[in-house]
């Protein structure tokens, strides 16, 4: 039985809705823009090096005797879980984020059955639902991105004072560091465990992960590092 689950709810066990069938799940479009120039042949390529978010449409009906209660709590449950993780249990290791933007309406086929379209609008990519926390305590380790296209890392360096971190080609300059920094390439954003910004420690690039091998190196006094990766995939 294909279900899917979403705001941390399963669409069958939950609401006793049926996939009518394996929905269709499409690549990003690659942002690229085509510049025609008088007097050159082809065309002047602008990559963004970005995707644009994609429409997962999910074929569904219920069976059940009291269809009206059970399509107002469906309702309930798909508008009011806002963007959320998006899991469908042929592939539970990944995940969607996503959100319900279609106006649901049920087609009562017979008397206790009623189908009806969910369209999640959703993030480009495919994340996994669970990353494992890699630990780094020597410096010129390398860590193994499994996704298919770089990731946005959260990188817990422990350390004091002055240090360089370099992963791969990017270095990032930290100052006067006591104890630890959260470098958090999702947000873009430089903390400590209690959330005080320290993004004014903090001085190059926010780093990723590409696929394949990643070179970490550092220099300066550091115990640790420790990335939780985001592993993602197109």
């Amino acid at each position: 039985m294909i279900s899917f689950t979403f705001g941390g709810k399963n669409s069958y066990k939950d609401y006793g809705i049926i996939i009518s069938k394996r929905p269709n799940l499409p690549s990003p479009k690659r942002r690229v823009s085509y510049i025609d120039i008088p007097g050159r042949d082809s065309s002047l390529v602008y990559d963004e090096e970005t995707y644009e978010n994609i429409t997962i449409g999910v074929e569904c009906k219920i069976k059940d005797g009291n269809l009206i209660d059970k399509i107002d709590d469906i309702k309930a449950w798909l508008y009011t879980s806002g963007e959320n993780d998006l899991v469908f249990s042929f592939q539970d290791d990944r995940k969607y984020i996503g959100q319900v933007v279609n106006s649901i309406d049920f087609s009562q086929v017979v008397k206790i059955f009623s189908e009806f379209i969910i369209i999640f609008n959703c993030r480009p990519f495919k994340y996994a639902t669970h990353n494992n926390i890699f630990t780094i305590v020597e410096s010129g380790s390398s860590i193994i991105n499994v996704g298919s296209i770089k990731s946005e890392p959260i990188i817990s360096v422990y350390g004091e004072g002055n240090i360089e971190l370099t992963v791969n080609e990017t270095k990032v300059n930290l100052t006067n560091i006591k104890d630890k920094i959260i470098l958090n390439s999702v947000i873009q954003d430089s903390y400590n465990d209690v959330g005080e910004n320290l993004n004014n420690k903090v001085k190059g690039e926010f780093i990723y992960l590409n696929p394949g091998s990643n070179r970490v190196e550092w220099t300066g006094n550091v115990s640790k590092i420790e990335i939780l990766p985001n592993w993602r995939w197109l």
